[in-house]
């Protein structure tokens, strides 16, 4: 009995030190400081810019992280998806190239990582509010860096949040940029239901297939938020096993996390909080998702708008981002679809993403 405890004892010492010093490292890591962006001689690119500011948008403090490797390059708004999933952190680690070409300015969107807080009203958690702190942000970006327009860009939800503002305030964009674009989410989860099913299927997956037939849809009309959280929780992990995810590669969450853990510009307490700043914004904000049709809301937008899907995108499906795009008139418009991505084209294919960017989008303004 005396050698089972001292195994027992053994055993949960080790295991206190090993929880310590994960404890230790992480809170080394989390200085909270910018990185400057250095050269391959190691030094800071003299024309770079690299810093995390707080403002204030529609009465609450929010945070910038604002990168860029020339300030006179152009100046793209990055809206981030989730709702609640800052971006900074796999931009940096998949594709710091954009870096190079324009000055992008991360928002850490109202009660998402370094912006949320436990004392932000939930009734302010709306998309009304959040077309709103977009159009604020613009136009301090404009005026800050002395540019008539700038580039927006979104992921996600961050594209459903994004071409609102566009529709709704065309005068302060050169063009529209939607990754992973969001048209109608309910449709949109229907087909990515029915597709995790096939898979499961093909895959002679009894245990996928069996939990799946357990899982009902929510209904549009009456489900509520925390019926569609306990729903995604499940869904979204059969659409990253089959590779219709975040990234066709990518089959869980940890190697983002792992970014988010590694990033230096947060501080432990931001890291620590990240994902109780995703589940509130998910939580308040997803009803505003969906129910809302961009196909009824939004018939013709006065910007060049651009498009970039993953073939393999199951999070908010192709074939619904496709129809969408072309119903919508545009002065300029393009889709372009990524045959080896998934839900992150920016991320999985960014040579290609990038190419694209320069040559067709901003052009002559590189």
């Amino acid at each position: 009995m005396k050698k089972i405890l001292k195994v027992l004892l053994y055993l949960v010492g080790s295991l206190i030190i090993v929880v310590l010093a994960a404890i230790i490292i992480l809170w080394i890591k989390s200085p909270g400081r910018a990185e400057p962006l250095t050269g391959t001689d190691g030094n800071i690119l003299p024309a770079s810019i690299s810093t995390i500011e707080k403002i204030n948008l529609g009465g609450l403090d929010q945070y910038l992280i604002i990168r860029g490797a020339d300030t006179t390059k152009p100046v793209m708004l990055f809206l981030h998806g989730g709702p609640g999933s800052p971006e900074m952190a796999p931009m940096k680690n998949m594709n710091p190239g954009l870096e190079n070409d324009f000055l992008i300015v991360y928002w850490e969107q109202r009660g998402a990582g370094k912006s949320f807080s436990t004392d932000i009203p939930p009734e302010s958690m709306n998309l009304e509010q959040m077309i709103s702190d977009t159009r604020e942000l613009t136009e301090i970006l404009i005026k800050r860096f002395n540019r008539e327009k700038i580039y927006l860009a979104g992921h996600s939800w961050g594209s459903f949040l994004g071409i609102l503002t566009a529709h709704r305030y065309p005068e302060l964009y050169h063009s529209y940029i939607g990754i992973g674009q969001v048209a109608h989410q309910y449709r949109g989860e229907r087909v990515s239901f029915d597709w995790i099913r096939e898979q499961a299927e093909q895959r002679n997956d009894e245990k996928a297939l069996e939990r799946i037939s357990n899982m009902t849809f929510p209904d549009s009309l009456s489900a509520d938020s925390k019926t569609w959280m306990n729903f995604l929780r499940y869904e979204r992990k059969y659409v990253n096993k089959f590779g219709g995810g975040i990234a066709r590669d990518i089959t869980g969450m940890w190697p983002v996390i792992k970014m988010v853990l590694d990033a230096r510009e947060y501080t432990f307490g931001d890291k620590i909080n990240f994902l109780r700043g995703s589940m509130y914004s998910l939580t308040n904000l997803w009803s505003d998702v969906m129910h809302n049709n961009l196909f009824n809301d939004i018939d013709s937008i006065h910007l060049p708008v651009y498009i970039f899907q993953g073939l393999y995108d199951y999070q908010t499906p192709h074939i619904v981002a496709e129809e969408f795009f072309n119903r919508l008139k545009a002065p300029e418009k393009q889709f372009y679809t990524f045959s080896n991505s998934a839900h992150s084209p920016i991320y999985e294919e960014p040579d290609k993403f990038n190419k694209i960017l320069r040559e067709e989008v901003v052009r002559d303004e590189l």
